[in-house]
């Protein structure tokens, strides 16, 4: 990584698969500059907001990429990069070849995958409820018949007793009917 006086490096996350390596520059950028070799990433962009923020940024990436099929897309918040690996293969332990972490460098979970999800044949565990939502047979109507959410015969409400002896004396007759006694 490098960054000259004055230049500030952007927020960067990164995510990979098998065969490609998602690059993000995490700020509202105009005046974008990106080059990308066999072995390295460089950014440079001005903030959107605030001219005088002028971000730049080179990642010597830990292995090779194939610099000719790289793709881009701004959509106005952040800078994506689709980078795809030169040999498709084992997940790389790292994005740089840095021994030290780089402070403004992050995962992107969001896009991350491990290589044990790669297999395209099996479903994606997508968390506590992810099988159930993606099981065979049957759309959302039809997961909790169970519940009886559409029989209404009858109020539940009407056989639960009262909590207040206000709510009881309104039963019995109403506030109309009730006869006020003397205090003593």
């Amino acid at each position: 990584m490098s960054a000259a006086a004055g230049l500030i490096p952007p927020p960067v996350s990164w995510a990979q698969r098998n065969d490609l390596v998602y690059v993000t520059i995490d700020v509202e950028c105009k005046d974008i500059e990106h080059k990308v070799t066999d072995n390295s990433f460089t950014f440079k962009g001005v903030n959107a907001l605030d001219a005088s923020k002028k971000y730049e940024v080179t990642l010597n990436f830990l292995h090779e990429v194939d610099p000719e099929k790289v793709t881009s897309k701004n959509i106005g918040r952040c800078v994506e990069f689709t980078i795809p690996k030169k040999a498709a293969g084992p997940y790389w332990s790292s994005l740089t070849t840095d021994k030290t972490k780089l402070h403004f460098l992050k995962a992107n979970f969001a896009k991350w995958r491990d290589e044990s999800d790669d297999e395209e044949g099996e479903p994606k565990d997508n968390g506590m409820f992810g099988n159930f939502l993606n099981s065979p047979g049957g759309d959302w109507n039809n997961k909790f018949d169970d519940f009886n959410v559409d029989d209404e015969e009858e109020d539940s409400d009407d056989n639960i007793p009262s909590l207040s002896q206000n709510d009881e004396d309104e039963e019995e007759g109403g506030e109309g009917d009730k006869e006020k006694k003397p205090v003593a």
